[in-house]
């Protein structure tokens, strides 16, 4: 297989397009991937994490809560493009096994986040006519967010009908329950700022462990507020194993980030370290039989 994200007129340009390297290799597996569709007007546009988060609607999607337009603060297009990639390669490699044919795969990001972000906020917009705007209300409340208590934040989110009723209790507010505006689920999501501002009154009544407590007790998700350093040297993910030292051959002692899938008869494991700028350009140039041009 072939994986690149340079865009379509720099491979061209090198003689690497896919007519380039499938030539003579019919079970060649060629996945490139861009910024945008190849075969668009925005073709050859350059993008960047950014850029998609952007033209997918994401950062609007941020502007809706916060009225700020802001980018979310970790490359999330270019990780979720890279796992809808492996996804892709996987189904292409499956197909040549059936079949012995390779293929041209194209993911461009715009595309991948665009379906992605419209997974739940197409809502009420799914139907033709549609019978509302798009966006998911409960997900776009302003309100929505951690919750103070008394010694710190958490998140905690009662869900169904029961651990609401749950909540409301622990609170000293049991008739709410019965309130109208939150008796149901779809109740709920229709008045979710008012919900989130009423249960913001009560979480300071509690600290961080009490709640912790009476939420485990009533099978109510909930989960402190950690820093991601606090997160990574946590026990949880300390006796996970995911962030452990590894020695490279040249740079030394690093941190690794461990795989957080359990295999139960192929468990994942450091095959080789991260390879430098270019050390392997020639062996995979060799393997396909390229001659990179002057």
């Amino acid at each position: 297989m072939f994986i690149t994200n340079l865009r379509p007129q720099a491979l061209r340009r090198l003689g690497l397009g896919y007519e380039d390297v499938a030539a003579g290799h019919p079970g060649l597996v060629y996945l490139n991937a861009q910024g945008f569709r190849s075969d668009s007007a925005l073709g050859s546009r350059p993008a960047y994490d950014d850029i998609v988060q952007a033209a997918s609607g994401l950062v609007w999607l941020n502007e809706q809560v916060s009225g700020i337009p802001y980018f979310v603060p970790t490359v999330l297009a270019d990780k979720i493009c890279g796992l809808v990639i492996t996804q892709s390669v996987l189904a292409a490699l499956h197909h040549r096994d059936r079949t012995g044919q390779g293929q041209h795969v194209e993911v461009p990001m715009a595309d991948t986040m665009l379906a992605f972000n419209l997974v739940e906020h197409l809502a009420a917009a799914t139907l033709d006519p549609p019978e509302g705007p798009i966006g998911y209300s409960r997900a776009l409340s302003s309100q929505r967010r951690a919750a103070r208590t008394a010694d710190g934040w958490m998140c905690i989110l009662p869900y169904n009908d029961r651990n609401w009723r749950d909540f409301f209790a622990f609170v000293g507010r049991p008739e709410l329950a019965d309130d109208p505006r939150f008796g149901t689920l779809p109740d709920r999501a229709r008045n979710a700022d008012e919900l989130y501002l009423l249960a913001a009154e009560f979480t300071p009544r509690h600290s961080t462990a009490e709640w912790q407590a009476f939420c485990d007790s009533a099978s109510i998700p909930a989960a402190p507020v950690l820093s991601l350093a606090e997160a990574a040297n946590s026990a949880y993910a300390t006796e996970g194993g995911l962030l452990r030292t590894a020695q490279h051959p040249s740079e030394g002692a690093y941190h690794l980030i461990g795989e957080p899938v359990r295999f139960q008869t192929t468990p994942a494991r450091l095959h080789r370290h991260c390879p430098r700028i270019g050390e392997h350009t020639d062996e995979v140039f060799a393997e396909i039989g390229h001659r990179p041009s002057a």
